[in-house]
């Protein structure tokens, strides 16, 4: 090394940490972390306290042609840079483990090879940048697609309302004791589209305090279950509750969970907030009353999907984070099942009552100080809210992602009740500004609700991640 200049491995752990701090993009943080062992472990710590240090990515069930825009070379940045970090990505080959990927900051497209023996597993979500994977024979893991590392959870089988899978049948199914007792067979495919509806962890899987938990579906008595990656052996546990205001404990459907501050917070069909807390005992968990959301919709009715969102004291005002509740309210339309286009692809069965839809607007609703309501705000400034199917919603500071849209919702179509049986879904995704009221698309220059079709599986937003370890 040249006199004058000192050795990079020899910089105190300050200045790195502040180094960390500057990086803003994925590739930044790789490059920075190959540098040497000492760049690598600071920046992990650095990476760890502030995490998720990126925006969303969005996961696509098909792939980018060349001729479409590919930015490649962004993806052979990323394989060269992770190499030296974990096991290395590769470009698109046109190989079947290869994934697309939209980064919503760059506006580009980067394509991931997935592990060797992933295909035909369902991905039903995202958290901490963590995809939920669900095999077609019960297994459940965990898979952090940049590192490739995979964690297993226990099988589908250890779920209490799954009673037996049967592989020996024409298309296999699984045996589920449903809400009113009765058993009835699903079949797998029907099971690996909409058994787990949310999946959240409350730290990185990989630590010995991770605690995963799902929302799983069983007609009327959608509940919550959760498992330890550490205990494999002890299956999922069924959330218990008690009942409260002539509601029995069997019917009580959720439809969102958080982690926030050591807890969950569940939220109920009926807009009531429970509240689990896992300090106490990690094996047998009982939910309890938190608080009730009942807005004021302004003449819009209910709303389709309600999401509870962790919000940065940023955000509000405040001065701590708070949890926020967003309503979601979509627009309906018949589809013509004799449509004037000369086209019959696109026609729909008569009697199959199929619709479009699409979102049409959203609110924001702050909780109140000591818990005792919500108000409504309707901005949330500098910052960018991205939510949708099976995803942890999240905030983007829009000044360290200059390519997000401040003071707008990206969202992704989570509607998956009327995707059954249908010619199309999937289809709705674009960024709602809450100042304008407008939705623009997403990464198109068409609105997919003008021409609606089937996109499944469903595209989910993901938060990359290369925490691997120390």
């Amino acid at each position: 090394m040249a006199d004058g200049l000192k050795d990079w491995s020899e910089l105190g752990e300050d200045l790195l940490s502040r180094i960390g701090q500057c990086l803003r993009t994925l590739e930044d943080v790789i490059r920075s972390r190959v540098v040497c062992k000492q760049w690598r472990r600071a920046l992990l710590a650095e990476q760890q306290r502030r995490f998720p240090p990126f925006t969303q990515w969005l996961m696509l069930p098909f792939c980018r042609s060349n001729n479409m825009n590919m930015e490649m070379s962004m993806c052979s940045t990323i394989s060269n840079s992770l190499a030296a970090v974990a096991t290395p990505m590769t470009g698109c080959k046109g190989s079947e483990n290869c994934r697309c990927f939209y980064n919503v900051a760059l506006h580009q497209f980067h394509h991931i090879e997935f592990p060797q023996g992933l295909q035909g597993k369902r991905y039903r979500g995202s958290t901490m940048g963590w995809l939920c994977i669900v095999d077609k024979t019960p297994g459940i893991s965990l898979l952090n697609p940049l590192t490739k590392t995979e964690i297993p959870l226990p099988p589908a089988t250890s779920f209490p309302d799954v009673q037996a899978y049967r592989p020996e049948k024409a298309r296999g199914e699984y045996l589920l004791r449903m809400a009113d007792g009765f058993e009835e067979s699903i079949s797998k495919n029907f099971f690996l589209k909409n058994y787990l509806k949310r999946v959240v962890v409350s730290a990185e899987p990989t630590s010995e305090e991770c605690v995963v938990m799902v929302i799983r579906w069983n007609t009327e008595d959608d509940r919550l279950a959760f498992c330890r990656p550490t205990e494999i052996e002890a299956g999922w546990k069924l959330v218990a509750h008690e009942e409260e205001n002539g509601i029995p404990p069997d019917r009580i459907g959720f439809v969102d969970v958080v982690f926030w501050r050591d807890r969950f917070y569940a939220l109920d069909w009926g807009g009531r907030i429970l509240v689990c807390d896992f300090s106490a005992n990690s094996h047998h968990q009982t939910l309890s009353f938190f608080l009730e959301f009942h807005p004021n919709h302004d003449g819009y009715g209910y709303a389709d999907n309600q999401y509870l969102v962790v919000c940065p004291a940023a955000v509000t005002g405040d001065d701590d984070d708070q949890l926020v509740m967003v309503s979601r309210f979509t627009k309906w339309m018949d589809i013509d099942e004799s449509d004037d286009d000369n086209n019959s692809d696109d026609d729909c069965p008569p009697g199959n009552n199929a619709k479009t839809y699409w979102a049409e607007k959203f609110k924001v609703f702050k909780m109140k100080k000591n818990a005792i309501g919500w108000d409504e705000f309707n901005s949330i400034g500098e910052f960018a809210l991205f939510l949708g199917f099976n995803s942890s919603a999240t905030f983007v500071h829009t000044k360290a992602h200059p390519g997000v849209v401040p003071n707008s919702i990206y969202f992704t179509d989570d509607i998956i009740d009327s995707h059954r049986g249908r010619m199309h879904g999937g289809h709705d995704m674009g960024v709602y500004n809450l100042a304008t009221q407008k939705v623009m698309p997403l990464y198109s220059t068409t609105t997919l609700h003008d021409n609606p079709v089937m996109i499944s599986p469903l595209p989910l937003w993901f938060s990359p991640s290369i925490v691997t370890g120390s």
